[in-house]
């Protein structure tokens, strides 16, 4: 992936979200290998290359098709982390998360996307910031579910997206 430093980013998408856990146990939740298929509503599987730590790489394979590997650039234990996604051309992102301690049972896990510009109309990116300001919602209440429940969330559980996973067509 490009050298971050050079890299030219559209507008911060920011969303975060209050659980019902500790710190430390949405970073447990977040650092774990393979975590996105455990809150990821979009996500079929979530396989690792290299974890834990800077330098950590693994895959989002989407419900569509689409799939997304993920190079985390820094790591920061009990705090969060920042990565690096890239699907194609045009299709990359730099992605924050970040623990917020709110009290000893609750925190707030907040996610940041922020697109790397190559061009794009500005219509088409505020169009997409849009989707993606949806789909962050959507991944935050799969996090809060599955810290609350300590469930796994199934696919589109808090509705369909269509870039990411569209509906289920009931049978």
């Amino acid at each position: 992936m490009d050298s971050e430093k050079n890299l030219r980013f559209g507008k911060p998408i920011p969303c975060s979200q209050v659980v019902p856990a500790s710190a430390d146990r949405v970073w447990q939740a977040i650092s774990e290998p393979g975590n996105l298929e455990n809150f990821h509503p979009f996500c079929e599987r979530n396989p690792v290359e290299v974890w834990p730590g800077e330098g950590s790489r693994d895959k989002i394979y989407y419900y569509n098709g689409l799939v997304l590997e993920r190079e985390f650039v820094s790591w920061m234990d009990e705090q969060g982390y920042d990565l690096m996604t890239s699907a194609e051309p045009g299709m990359q992102f730099k992605v924050a998360w970040r623990i917020i301690p709110v009290e000893d049972e609750i925190s707030e896990l907040e996610i940041t996307i922020e697109q790397v510009l190559q061009g794009q109309p500005d219509k088409k990116v505020m169009q997409f910031n849009r989707l993606l300001a949806k789909y962050l919602q959507q991944v935050l209440q799969g996090f809060e579910f599955y810290m609350r429940t300590g469930e796994r969330v199934v696919r589109n559980q808090f509705g369909a997206h269509h870039l990411f996973s569209p509906p289920v067509e009931k049978e």
